[in-house]
């Protein structure tokens, strides 16, 4: 029974995910779910009584997803720039498909209507991508891979931001803005080399 139940709450984590990343956080409801893995509605207000509860289990379920991402990378004996690319496309993997964007961008959308439990989440999450790719840069620096204007902490903001648009503006224009997008940022890390 317990194993039924933990399996449960990770299938209503799951779709939300997606539902997250299709419509935003706002934009689902538990009928949706229910629906979707045809189950009661009740079914899921057992694990997540409020939706500010699902929603920190969307978070913790990213914070999972990156933890387990990001140590892969760092552990992997490539460049910097190899580093970034093998982030980017667990990026596009983890946030890709038709009409798909970013978790967190999708939150980061929502953060006016989110509970004060998720944005503190969303921003640990936001902190730890970012300190992430500035431990790749400085990295690539330290190893004169990279030469880039600024502090490892400012181009990754850069970084960031400049994949996350990206895939956002790709819902309209397609996705070759992607690559184009990605190819300036990564040239900016190389431009003095």
């Amino acid at each position: 029974m317990q194993t039924r139940l933990k399996n449960r709450k990770e299938q209503i984590v799951r779709l939300a995910l997606e539902f997250l990343k299709t419509k935003g956080f706002e934009n689902f409801s538990y009928q949706d779910i229910a629906k979707q893995l045809e189950i009661t509605k009740a079914s899921i207000h057992h694990h997540f009584p409020k939706k500010a509860d699902l929603g920190v289990a969307l978070c913790h379920a990213i914070q999972d997803w990156h933890n387990h991402e990001f140590a892969k990378v760092l552990a992997t004996p490539v460049s910097a720039m190899e580093k970034l690319d093998m982030y980017i496309n667990g990026m596009m993997s983890f946030s890709c498909g038709n009409t798909k964007i970013c978790p967190l961008s999708s939150l980061q959308a929502d953060i006016t209507l989110l509970p004060e439990a998720m944005k503190r989440s969303l921003k640990r999450l936001d902190e730890h991508e970012l300190k992430f790719i500035a431990t790749i840069l400085q990295q690539g620096r330290d190893n004169n891979e990279l030469n880039f204007v600024g502090s490892a902490e400012d181009q990754a903001l850069i970084f960031v931001l400049s994949c996350k648009g990206a895939l956002q503006y790709s819902r309209v224009h397609g996705g070759n803005i992607i690559d184009s997008a990605i190819e300036q940022s990564k040239a900016l890390l190389l431009a003095n080399n």
